[in-house]
């Protein structure tokens, strides 16, 4: 059976924690936020979400949260439901060795 540290190598080298909000998001809008990182090897790093707070109970609602470069994570709430919705999204990067 494989164990963590044989896919991430020696262990992770930093971790980058952030909380992206989102203003009044109309159904069928899509909100990308492009974020700001310090730089990271692209090819050892990930995104992990941790939290999502909403305004709403809608469930018509999903994000993408995507490292676009080195220094730059892009998150994305998309709305499908009937109504607006201020969102916030809390998301870290971890890039290992």
């Amino acid at each position: 059976m494989s164990n963590l540290s044989e896919f991430i190598g020696g262990g992770i080298k930093s971790v980058q924690s952030f909380t992206t909000s989102f203003p009044n998001v109309l159904p069928g809008d899509q909100a990308p936020v492009d974020v700001t990182i310090n730089a990271i090897d692209t090819a050892k790093s990930f995104v992990c979400v941790r939290r999502y707070q909403s305004s709403t109970d809608d469930i018509n609602k999903y994000f993408i949260v995507e490292i676009m470069d080195s220094t730059t994570v892009r998150v994305t709430l998309i709305r499908n439901g009937f109504d607006g919705d201020n969102g916030i999204i809390s998301w870290t990067v971890v890039e290992y060795y």
